[in-house]
Parts: structure tokens; C-alpha cells; sequence
């Protein structure tokens, strides 16, 4: 009997072919062109496009806790300028038709100014029902949402929580480099805690020494008047907001998280979280409930998991000559969170350029994240070097990333692994390779040569998600392809630290570098690794 999936994975893959050849077309184009940077420039005009017709009405949203304007800016931002829109520009260029994606007014009227051929016609529909869908996700959420208060609720007492978790970052090992030993051993955590909350799906309740692990939304609990509050509300705020929403779609979009907003408002201030802490996977969009949890009395705290999302600042700039583009890749000042745990003083100065409310920032140096058991890794050898590189992806996945610098390519990718083998085996090193994480998308010319490698006496391959801490303190030094955070987490550790770029394009005085080293070309690269025994 054929399988349903597969069957569905053949029709999905012919359907979307020719699609995915025009947006390789706008790809290659852009390419071309030296214009790849554009798509970047665009989103970073939308950040700065404020929508006039954004406000909601009084009896859903609490007002003048926060700017409901930029929040909602921030929200729109998240949803709908994601790869979702890189995919509609790319096949705009390529098919040479207007753009056609879910887009407000306003941002519709800054891309016309700046040149870009839309469709208004198309967009405004496509705008309106990408609102009812979210309305219809955002009804089903409160459905199981309601339905949550009812269940008997394990008594958490003081708690912290934290957001968008896996269970890669979640054990009873009180010595694993994850993300909640490191709060526990955080000089500044709260410490009368009795409880660690998380949103990680399939992780079953348990202790960690006296505190209980558990699993829910982060919202707090209601009871009794405030309950029967809660779901009147719910009721009336969804009928409020589908009527409104066939003139105003906004409404539609931010049902969810004008409810939760509800639910914190209704809650005693005891029962919210003493710590809530958000990473940088949600760098822009901070949740409109977190302002006022923050007034009763709660901490919300933005930590990174690697040192920031920026790449190649100065190359950027120089390859693509861009005058007035963003200044970074990243839409900085779109961020409005009021505490920041960062990694080290450039990371520091960095935040600080960009905030505009006088945000606490605080360097707290490596954030741990997370890491396998301990069975799962295996013994290093002393005379081994850590190696990390990036996955470079197929080109179906690469070109619709919006990147504005195509640098992680197999090329680059296999040319970083082969010149440090080369250099390594001849003075007797051995290579440990981690790889960033395990993904289908894989380009299959990268997947080939680690085949290769594997063949080689002193070429070893660990895990992709074990512990990179453990492995940098088992190592003589690090070398990481330009910006991941391993590099300053071997500096931090004391470990002679470099980047090694094989192209010879990056910029030496890149400060996405935090200051570590650049070494460009393998005869730079084996004047180092000779220097390493002496």
C-alpha cells in the first residue's frame, strides 16, 4: 500500500517546482547585480514604517502600559516579513511581476515610494485573509487555553519561566551546560524559587534537586471571580474582533495576544512568574503581555543563546556599497525589552546603540543553552584543535534566508574543513569537528566531503548537539568559521580562540569578530597552528 505522505510529498514537490526555479532566477539576478542586500534594506524601511491605523479599541486592549503601535509593528514584523516574504520579493524579481504577499497599507505605500512594483489589489486580499487565519488559530489557542483553567494545577508557588524551550535544554543532570543550570548558578537569579517553568513539549514533570520542573504556557493561574472574568472576556473579545476584523484586520492578527494580555491583568500579582525569560529567537516582537506582568512586579529578561544575529557588518557594507541601507543586518530598533543578558562588553555596546528606553544591560559573559548526556560524548585527545563551522544549506533553502552576504556556501564550507585538516595532520593535531545541528537541507556537496573526512585518520566528528562547552575545555583551541558564538566562548574559557575565514573576504576589523581574531587564507591559518606547541 502507498503511503498518503509520500504520495503528498510528490504532488507538493511538482507543484512548487517551477515556483522554486523563479525565485532561484530573482536569486541569481540580485546576484548578479550585486543587490542581494535589498531585501534586508526593504525589511529595515517596513521596521521604520509606522502603521496609522493600528490602534485597537479600549474594551479588548489595556492602554498606556506600552506603545501599541510599535507592538504591533513588532508583531507584523515577526509574522509576515519572515522567509515567507524573501520567497514573494524573490519570485517577483525572477517572474518580473508585482509583488504579491499579506502587507498593510502603509508598508504597501513605503515599498511603491522606494520603487518596488506591488500589486495593491492582491496584497490587500491576501493581507485580509492571512487576518482570518490568524483570527481562526488564535480561537482555537483560547479553546485549549480556556479549557487549560479547569484542569487541576499543580501548585507552583514562586516561580520563573521560560520561553520557547526544546528538550535539548531541559535535564536532571544539575552539571549539564543547559539554559536552566545556568540560571540556578546565575549570581542575580531569584532565589526563594520553587518551581521552574518551561513551554518544551514532551518533557514529563520531575525535580531538580527541590525544585518541581513543569510544563505550562507561563500565563498565571485564575480563580474564582477573575476566572469567570477571564472567559466572558474571551467570549466578547472574539465576537468584538471578528466583526471589526472585515474593516480592520489587525483585530484578526492580535486576538491571542490580546487575551493573554487579559489573563495577566486578571491574575493576582503572587501568582505571576518571578522571572520570565525570552531568547533570541523571538528578537523582535516583545509579547504586549509582558509590560504589564513587568508593572506587577515581574522580572523579563532577554538573554542570548549565541552573541547576536549579525553577520559581516563590515564586509556587507563593502561588498554591497550600500549607502543608505540598514546599518547591520538586523532591525535593532525594533526591540523595546527593558533588561538584556549579553555575552561580553561588544555585545554590550552593541544593544546599547540601538535602545531608545534606557534598558538594564548586563554582561553575564556565556549563556549555556544546551547539551547532550554525558554517555553521549566520547574522550578527546590531548593534542586536538575544536573546529565549528555552519551548515551550508542546498540552494532551494539558502537563497530565500534573505541573507545580504551569500558567504556560507559548500565552497567556503568544505575549504574552512579541508585547509585546517591539512594543517593540523602535518604538525600531528587531531581535528574535532562539531557540526552546527543535523538538517536534511544539507547541501549534499558538504555532506560528501564530511564522508571523505571521515575516512582520514585524524579527523573525528562528535555529535552536533553535544556539549561545546565540555568539548572547548578538553581542547587545545578553538577555530570557528566566521561569527559563531563558539569562538567567544572559547576566549571566555582561556582557550587560544580564532576565526578562520578560507575566502579571504571578510573584513579583519569586522565587529562582529568581538574583537577574536580573523585569519584569512591557509597560509595565515598554518603560521598559527605551528605556533600552537610553542
Amino acid at each position: 500500500m502507498i503511503n498518503a505522505s509520500i504520495i503528498f510529498k510528490f504532488v507538493n514537490e511538482r507543484y512548487n517546482r517551477p515556483k522554486i526555479r523563479i525565485i532561484k532566477k530573482g536569486h541569481e539576478k540580485l546576484r548578479k547585480e550585486c543587490k542581494l542586500f535589498v531585501i534586508s534594506q526593504l525589511k529595515d524601511l517596513l521596521s521604520q514604517t509606522k502603521l496609522n491605523n493600528s490602534s485597537l479599541s479600549e474594551s479588548v486592549m489595556r492602554q498606556g502600559d506600552f506603545d501599541a503601535e510599535l507592538s504591533i509593528r513588532q508583531y507584523f514584523f515577526y509574522r509576515i516579513l519572515g522567509m515567507s516574504f524573501n520567497k514573494s520579493f524573490l519570485y517577483s524579481v525572477g517572474s518580473e511581476r508585482p509583488l504579491r504577499h499579506p502587507l498593510p497599507k502603509e508598508w504597501r505605500n513605503a515599498l511603491t515610494g522606494k520603487g518596488v512594483k506591488v500589486d495593491n489589489f492582491s496584497c490587500a486580499v491576501l493581507w485580509r485573509t492571512h487576518s482570518f487565519i490568524i483570527f481562526g488559530h488564535g480561537i482555537l489557542q483560547e479553546l485549549k487555553g480556556v479549557c487549560s483553567v479547569f484542569k487541576k494545577q499543580t501548585c507552583l508557588g514562586r516561580y520563573v519561566y521560560f520561553d520557547q524551550l526544546t528538550s535539548r535544554s531541559i535535564s536532571n543532570n544539575a552539571s549539564a551546560h543547559n539554559v536552566m543550570n545556568w540560571y540556578l548558578q546565575w549570581k542575580s537569579k531569584d532565589i526563594k524559587i520553587n518551581s521552574i517553568c518551561h513551554s518544551a513539549n514532551d518533557v514529563p514533570q520531575f525535580k531538580l534537586g527541590k525544585l518541581n520542573v513543569v510544563k505550562n504556557n507561563g500565563l498565571p493561574q485564575l480563580r474564582g471571580l477573575s476566572l469567570f472574568k477571564y472567559i466572558t472576556f474571551v467570549v466578547y473579545a472574539s465576537i468584538y474582533s471578528f466583526i471589526c476584523l472585515f474593516y480592520k484586520p489587525v483585530y484578526g492578527f492580535l486576538l491571542g495576544e490580546v487575551v493573554k494580555l487579559k489573563r495577566v491583568e486578571l491574575a493576582r500579582d503572587v501568582d505571576l512568574a518571578r522571572d520570565y525569560l525570552f531568547h533570541n529567537s523571538l528578537l523582535y516582537y516583545r509579547p504586549i503581555w509582558t509590560y504589564l506582568a513587568e508593572k506587577k512586579g515581574s522580572r523579563v529578561l532577554f538573554y542570548f543563546y549565541s552573541t547576536h544575529t549579525d553577520y559581516f557588518y563590515r564586509t556587507y557594507i563593502e561588498k554591497s556599497r550600500v549607502k543608505d541601507g540598514p546599518s547591520t543586518g538586523t532591525p535593532w530598533h525594533l526591540m523595546s525589552w527593558s533588561h538584556y543578558l549579553v555575552w561580553d562588553e561588544f555585545h554590550v555596546s552593541l544593544i546599547k546603540r540601538f535602545d531608545r528606553y534606557n534598558s538594564i544591560i548586563e554582561n553575564v559573559g556565556h549563556i549555556w543553552f544546551y547539551a547532550l548526556k554525558e554517555g553521549e560524548r566520547r574522550d578527546i585527545p590531548e593534542n586536538s584543535v575544536a573546529v565549528f563551522d555552519v551548515l551550508p544549506f542546498n540552494a532551494s533553502s539558502r537563497v530565500v534566508l534573505g541573507l545580504s552576504f551569500d558567504y556560507y556556501v559548500p565552497e567556503v564550507s568544505n575549504k574552512f574543513l579541508n585547509d585546517i585538516y591539512e594543517v593540523l595532520v602535518k604538525v600531528d593535531h587531531v581535528l574535532i569537528h562539531k557540526m552546527k545541528r543535523i538538517n536534511i537541507k544539507t547541501h549534499k556537496k558538504y555532506s560528501h566531503n564530511i564522508k571523505k573526512l571521515e575516512l582520514k585518520t585524524n579527523y573525528r566528528k562528535i555529535h552536533p548537539y553535544s556539549d561545546a562547552l565540555q568539548l572547548i575545555q578538553k581542547t587545545t583551541a578553538t577555530i570557528s568559521i566566521p561569527f559563531t558564538s563558539t569562538a567567544l566562548i572559547a576566549k571566555q574559557e582561556g582557550k587560544l580562540s580564532v576565526y578562520y575565514d578560507p575566502s579571504g573576504l571578510i573584513q579583519k576589523d569586522d565587529e562582529a569578530a568581538h574583537g577574536i581574531p580573523i585569519l584569512s587564507g591557509i597560509n595565515e591559518l598554518r603560521d598559527w597552528v605551528e605556533n600552537l606547541g610553542r
